[in-house]
């Protein structure tokens, strides 16, 4: 009975994420943070922070690809699955919905007035979610330095964030080797292969 009642909430917290960010990566950090944090408390910020990171670095939809990686945290390959499927139905259902009256509806100066509103709703969350996760990881000199580089890279020379993302990585990597001269570091459980 309560292995069942786990797997209940689990799936109505992925299905009200997907309800409540309809798919939009900027919006779903926020509600990520809000649901699998504040309420519930089944991850950490720092899961959030590489789920939205290794998200955008895999192919298909990055906030498919961000609830999959959380989902797989908290309960596995299938968690994962789970979680993705029932992230996907919420917006299914009201894209659905919406689409079958969407012509009319927009002619409506109201409805206009209301996704112009849900477009600053999406900003602020946007803004929000990016200050937490920022006092999160820019707690030092060094991902300072890399963040503002990144910026600077971006904005100023017109560069990919493809490239940015690789270089990003690159110099995580010489730092990691030149900080641990003698010793590489390995994830948990590979102590083995030392």
């Amino acid at each position: 009975m309560e292995k069942l009642r786990r797997i209940t909430k689990f799936i109505y917290v992925f299905f009200i994420i997907g309800l409540e960010s309809l798919g939009n990566m900027s919006a779903v950090t926020a509600v990520l943070e809000e649901n699998l944090i504040k309420k519930n408390e089944l991850v950490k910020e720092e899961d959030i922070i590489d789920a939205v990171t290794i998200s955008r670095l895999g192919p298909g939809a990055t906030t498919a690809n961000a609830v999959a990686y959380l989902g797989n945290k908290i309960a596995g390959f299938w968690g994962g699955i789970l979680a993705t499927i029932c992230y996907t139905i919420a917006p299914l259902i009201v894209m659905l919905i919406i689409y079958s009256f969407i012509e009319r509806a927009l002619e409506y100066s109201f409805v206009q007035s209301a996704l112009k509103g849900c477009l600053v709703y999406i900003c602020v969350l946007f803004i929000k979610s990016t200050i937490d996760m920022g006092k999160t990881v820019l707690n030092n000199k060094f991902n300072i330095g890399v963040f503002l580089s990144g910026i600077i890279i971006t904005y100023i020379f017109k560069v990919s964030c493809v490239y940015i993302i690789i270089g990003a990585i690159i110099v995580g990597f010489i730092k990691i080797i030149y900080t641990n001269k003698k010793q590489i570091y390995l994830p948990s459980g590979a102590e083995q292969f030392k």
